[in-house]
C-alpha cells in the first residue's frame, strides 16, 4: 500500500525561544500585555475618538490575514504532492471550510467600521499625511499571490505601495506553483476522465438526436413546437461542443483571462455529475469551497469598496489609489481565480440523463489511495 505523501506543515515558530519558554498562565500564553498595547493612537483630539476603533479593525483584519495565510500554506504544501491521498483531501476541505468561515466574519466586520460616520474619519485622517494606507498590506498582497492571482491580471502594478523590503517576497516567482495551479493540476488527475469524456460526447451527441427526431415527428402537426426543438438541439450543440474540443476551450479560456485547463475543468465536471460516489464526494466539497472562497473575497472587495465610498465619497485614498473608483474595479473575474470553476454549471446535464458509470471506470475510481 502506497504512504500517503501527506505531512503537517512546519511551524516555523517551534524553534524560537518563546516556543521553548513555560506557557504560563492566560495572559501570558497569549501576551495580552502587549497585543493590548498596541492600539496607540496618534492624535489626543476628543473628536478622533474613533481613531482607535479604526485601529482595532485594521489589526483584527490583519490577524485573520494570518491565519489565513497559515491555512493556505498548509493546504499548498499538501497539494505539492503529486498523489493526494483521501486523508489529505479531508484536511484540505477542513481548512478550506475554515478559511470561508473567517472571510464570512471579516465581510461582516465592515458593519462595525460603518458605524464611524465620514466626518469621524475626517477628525484624524490628516494623520495619514505620508500616505499610510491598507494598500501597503504586505499579508494581503501575499494572500492573493498565494491563492494565483497573477500581477498582469491586476488593475494596478502587484507591488506598488509595499516597502522595498517586501517586494521580493511578494514578488511572482517561476518556481513556485499557487494553490489555483495546484488545484488544476490535481483536477486533470481525476480517475476515469478520458472515459468519462468520451461517454459524456455520446450522451449529449443523443439528446441532440432526440431532440431533433421530437422536432420531425411533430413538424406538420405543430410547425412552432417542432421549431422550438430544433432551436433547443442547435442550442445544445453549439453550447457543448466547446467541451469536447480541447484546442477550442483553451483558446476560448486565454480569451476570457481564465486559467482553467481542459483537462482540470472536464476533471471538474466530472466530479460534479458524480458528488454521490464516495471518491468523489471530498473531492466535490473542495471544489464547491473553492467557489465559496472566490465568491467571498470578491463580497469581501464590495464591501470595503462601498464603505469607502460611505466614509470618503470620491476622495482619493490615503495610499494615493483612487479610492473607491479603484477598490470597485478589483470586484472582478480578473480577481478570481478559480472563476472557471463556476462555468462547470454551464454543462451539468440533469442527473435522469448523466452516462452511467461502466464497470471500468467503476473500478478505477474506487482504487482507494490510503497510506
Amino acid at each position: 500500500m502506497e504512504k500517503c505523501p501527506f505531512a503537517p506543515a512546519k511551524n516555523i515558530d517551534q524553534d524560537s525561544e518563546l516556543a521553548k519558554s513555560p506557557v504560563g498562565n492566560y495572559s501570558e500564553y497569549l501576551q495580552l500585555n502587549s497585543l493590548l498595547q498596541l492600539q496607540v493612537r496618534r492624535t489626543d483630539d476628543p473628536l478622533a475618538h474613533d481613531e482607535h476603533l479604526f485601529i482595532v479593525m485594521h489589526q483584527n483584519t490583519e490577524l485573520w490575514f494570518k491565519q489565513i495565510l497559515y491555512e493556505l500554506q498548509s493546504i499548498q504544501q499538501i497539494l505539492h504532492n503529486s498523489k493526494v491521498c483521501e486523508k489529505s483531501q479531508q484536511i484540505v476541505f477542513q481548512r478550506l471550510v475554515r478559511i470561508n468561515c473567517i472571510l464570512r466574519i471579516m465581510v461582516q466586520q465592515f458593519e462595525i467600521m460603518e458605524t464611524m460616520s465620514s466626518i469621524d474619519f475626517q477628525a484624524f485622517r490628516g494623520i495619514f499625511k505620508d500616505g499610510q494606507s491598507g494598500f501597503q498590506s504586505t499579508q494581503f498582497r501575499l494572500l492573493e499571490k498565494i491563492i494565483g492571482i497573477k500581477e498582469g491580471q491586476r488593475c494596478c502594478t502587484f507591488l506598488e505601495g509595499l516597502s522595498d523590503d517586501k517586494k521580493e517576497a511578494a514578488k511572482d516567482k517561476d518556481d513556485e506553483e499557487d494553490i489555483c495551479s495546484l488545484i488544476f493540476e490535481w483536477l486533470s488527475r481525476t480517475p476515469a476522465l478520458d472515459q468519462f469524456i468520451t461517454s459524456y460526447e455520446k450522451v449529449v451527441g443523443d439528446e441532440v438526436k432526440n431532440l431533433l427526431h421530437a422536432a420531425e415527428e411533430i413538424r406538420l402537426i405543430d410547425p412552432s413546437e417542432s421549431n422550438n426543438f430544433s432551436k433547443e438541439a442547435e442550442s445544445m450543440r453549439s453550447n457543448f461542443a466547446i467541451i469536447f474540443d480541447s484546442h477550442e476551450f483553451e483558446n476560448s479560456s486565454r480569451k476570457q483571462g481564465r486559467r482553467i485547463p481542459y483537462l482540470a475543468f472536464m476533471g471538474a465536471l466530472m466530479i460534479n455529475c458524480y458528488a454521490t460516489e464516495p471518491r468523489f464526494s471530498v473531492p466535490y466539497e473542495i471544489i464547491k469551497n473553492l467557489v465559496d472562497m472566490d465568491e467571498l473575497l470578491a463580497k469581501w472587495r464590495f464591501a470595503h469598496a462601498m464603505m469607502a465610498k460611505r466614509i470618503i465619497g470620491g476622495r482619493q485614498g490615503t495610499g494615493g489609489s483612487k479610492g473607491y473608483i479603484y477598490l470597485r474595479s478589483t470586484v472582478s473575474d480578473r480577481y478570481m481565480p478559480f472563476v472557471g470553476l463556476f462555468e462547470v454549471a454551464s454543462f451539468v446535464l440533469p442527473p435522469q440523463k448523466l452516462p452511467a458509470l461502466t464497470p471500468s471506470m467503476k473500478r478505477e475510481i474506487s482504487r482507494v489511495y490510503t497510506g
